[in-house]
């Protein structure tokens, strides 16, 4: 069951004919929600509950809600804060631990199982473009206590976390989105510094997610982390000791998705030792990528091994995802109570911000609040 490595996307705010056949007949292991997905929060929670109803298995679902400019969730919870917004305030580890405890809550109500987030990256001199404030910090320490209070607040919740982007893209030359991004530094560097965080907070998480950050110092020029063996097993498995789940990032962004053809970059990333492959753009691409991975599992020992290996692991963290989920409770049963707590904690963290400091990533209208719906009368001016 190729299928069973994937995680994809959806066109829109509705499934098509193709996306119900896809997931009726080959439901992936994951589908990752983007802003495009999501209008409010009646659609929301019927679009997730139609894709589970319809699905073989029921896939995961998984959404990048870090706050700030990487807030899927926008135009329902607004305001949240960026990550680096926590270090320039006081009270940082509690605020962070609130605002996971927030998301963790939104997507609890909407059947959301993993946060792919906190970034865990630590900052360089200044953030690499795709990385501006998406930190918790730039040193190991803090990036350690902040990144990890917010995900207790999330795992508090029986929401799921994961840290990116393995082994750390802190002090990258672009964004990997639009092109490969260089980490000049040594392996003994990197071990030093940008590793830490996911050796102490991974265990944890259950689960990590993999980069496309080169690193040429120790690794083939050009080749991302993401398909590469050295950094995806040898240096997350055995040097690393991360036994949880290893999921890539989107292999469509261009740092990869340039490389090659769909079924070439799959295989290379399965070979690599990633347990589920993101690809979230073009899902009329699915099933022929299903079927070649199928075939290639079925006719390869080495492959079928590897697949073997993967499975086991997305077994253990649906286990995990559960696990935190029976340890919580039953979700938020109104939306309202989830609006109530975001409102409090904007509150609150409003107040521990330094008056000098000026931030547009909390500034907001002051409007009325329309209940049940998910505006709280905080909007974003941006």
């Amino acid at each position: 069951m190729g299928n069973s490595l994937l995680g994809i996307g959806l066109v829109g705010k509705s499934l098509s004919d193709l996306e119900r056949k896809i997931l009726s007949e080959h439901s992936p292991y994951a589908v990752v929600l983007f802003g495009r997905n999501i209008q409010d929060v009646v659609q929301l929670k019927q679009l997730i509950a139609e894709v589970k109803a319809i699905s073989k298995r029921s896939p995961l679902f998984m959404v990048d809600e870090e706050g700030g400019r990487v807030d899927r969730l926008r135009h329902i919870v607004p305001g949240l804060p960026s990550a680096e917004a926590f270090g320039e305030g006081d009270r940082s580890a509690e605020m962070a631990e609130w605002s996971g405890k927030v998301i963790g809550m939104a997507l609890r109500y909407f059947d959301i199982e993993s946060n792919l987030a906190p970034v865990v990256d630590v900052r360089g001199e200044q953030s690499p473009k795709g990385l501006e404030r998406r930190t918790f910090g730039d040193t190991v320490e803090g990036v350690i206590e902040l990144a990890g209070a917010f995900m207790r607040g999330l795992h508090g919740t029986g929401t799921a976390s994961m840290p990116k982007h393995f082994p750390g893209i802190g002090t990258g030359s672009a964004d990997p989105h639009y092109g490969a991004t260089v980490i000049d530094i040594s392996l003994d560097e990197l071990q030093r510094r940008d590793l830490i965080p996911f050796t102490s907070l991974g265990a944890e998480a259950g689960a990590i997610m993999i980069g496309h950050g080169t690193y040429p110092q120790f690794d083939e020029a050009g080749l991302p982390a993401s398909l590469s063996y050295k950094v995806t097993t040898h240096l997350l498995r055995d040097i690393a000791k991360f036994d949880g789940l290893a999921v890539s990032d989107d292999m469509e962004m261009h740092a990869v998705s340039d490389l090659g053809s769909y079924e070439w970059i799959g295989e290379r990333a399965l070979m690599a030792g990633n347990d589920v492959i993101l690809f979230c753009s073009h899902i009329e691409r699915i099933p022929d990528l299903q079927r070649f991975l199928r075939k290639r599992i079925d006719e390869d020992p080495a492959v079928r091994a590897r697949f073997d290996d993967a499975c086991a692991r997305g077994e253990r963290y649906r286990e995990h995802c559960n696990r935190l989920r029976a340890q919580a409770g039953p979700p938020p049963r109104h939306f309202d109570d989830v609006m109530e707590e975001c409102i409090r904690f904007v509150d609150a963290f409003r107040q521990t911000r330094h008056h000098e400091q000026v931030v547009p990533d909390i500034d907001r209208r002051i409007n009325n609040r329309t209940p049940g719906t998910g505006r709280s009368g905080r909007e974003e001016w941006t």
